[in-house]
């Protein structure tokens, strides 16, 4: 008995002398940044300029992997799962403060099992509509939804995602009735809303800007709280009649639960000097984003008070999962 409980207590030693050993060298192999939607999403455009930068702060090599899926918690479980202390998460709301709430058996607990390292950016979700639906405002769109009850369909980029939450809760809160259709990923449902698939779409801004410039698409309005820095001039959902109204997206460096917490802090310290960057600053704003940055405490506090929200609205809304 007591040689059992000696040799677990020196492999418990083992492993804490390798943790420290691992954190005062790290990193010593190749650093995966994995992302939980398509190439050339949102997120994925975020994730590539700071890993641009990143690679030769640390001294390795920082790859952009792209796991899209199931609202984002394909690419969350395979971060919780990995094991190689070189793979960390690139996050946003869906897969961190929304997927709790929307799906019952998630095979991870996101404040049990990923670790906060830095919130990097903000970006504006942005209702676009098509070009030749005759509306120009909010309260335009309303008022043709409200007319033709069933007949005006929207896109998100998944379901349960933030484009999708965004959208049943203005629903819920003008009283109308617009049809749900879900797609895998930015790219995908900006290009149907481009095709005329369909008429309107709540969406990252960069996802859409390309059909902005080509006059596709036309933007009535920003979801977040106040206006965006990169859209001064597009009122909020809350100016235009909706008082309180925030459905902002972010995204946010994480790790997998046991990073030591040296590690976390190097790349707090070196991912935050990233995002300081005007260069990099002036990329990510054109690309629709506006830095963030802080300590892992204060993105920890954002993710405790998010879940609790959109947990509220899911079950006032009575979303389901796929």
């Amino acid at each position: 008995m007591m040689k059992g409980v000696f040799r677990v207590l020196v492999s418990l030693l083992a492993t804490l002398m390798a943790l420290t050993v691992h954190a005062a060298n790290w990193p010593t192999q190749t650093v995966r940044v994995v992302v939980p939607t398509p190439a050339g999403s949102s997120v994925d455009v975020v994730a590539r300029i700071v890993a641009e930068q990143l690679g030769g702060r640390l001294g390795q090599t920082v790859i952009v992997e792209n796991k899209g899926g199931a609202g984002g918690t394909i690419g969350a479980d395979a971060v919780v799962k990995s094991r190689d202390g070189h793979t960390f998460f690139l996050a946003y709301n869906g897969p961190v403060t929304v997927a709790p709430a929307m799906f019952p058996k998630l095979p991870y607990n996101p404040q049990r099992d990923l670790v906060p390292v830095i919130l990097a950016v903000t970006q504006p979700n942005v209702l676009a509509v098509r070009s030749d639906l005759k509306v120009d405002s909010l309260k335009a769109l309303i008022a043709l939804a409200k007319s033709r009850p069933g007949k005006i369909d929207y896109a998100s980029v998944g379901n349960g995602s933030l484009s999708h939450l965004a959208m049943e809760m203005l629903k819920m809160k003008s009283d109308t009735f617009l049809l749900h259709i879900p797609f895998n990923g930015g790219p995908a449902a900006s290009l149907a809303l481009g095709r005329g698939d369909v008429q309107v779409l709540f969406s990252a801004l960069s996802n859409v800007q390309p059909l902005v410039r080509d006059g596709k698409v036309k933007l009535i309005a920003v979801s977040n709280a106040k206006r965006s820095a990169a859209l001064p001039d597009l009122p909020t959902v809350a100016e235009q009649g909706f008082a309180g109204f925030d459905a902002t997206t972010w995204n946010g460096f994480m790790a997998p639960a046991g990073t030591p917490s040296d590690v976390v802090q190097r790349l707090n310290k070196e991912i935050g000097e990233i995002l300081a960057s005007p260069d990099v600053q002036k990329k990510l704003l054109v690309a629709g984003a506006e830095t963030a940055g802080g300590s892992p405490e204060q993105f920890a506090t954002l993710l405790k008070a998010e879940t609790a929200s959109w947990a509220a609205v899911i079950e006032r809304t009575g979303i389901k999962p796929d």
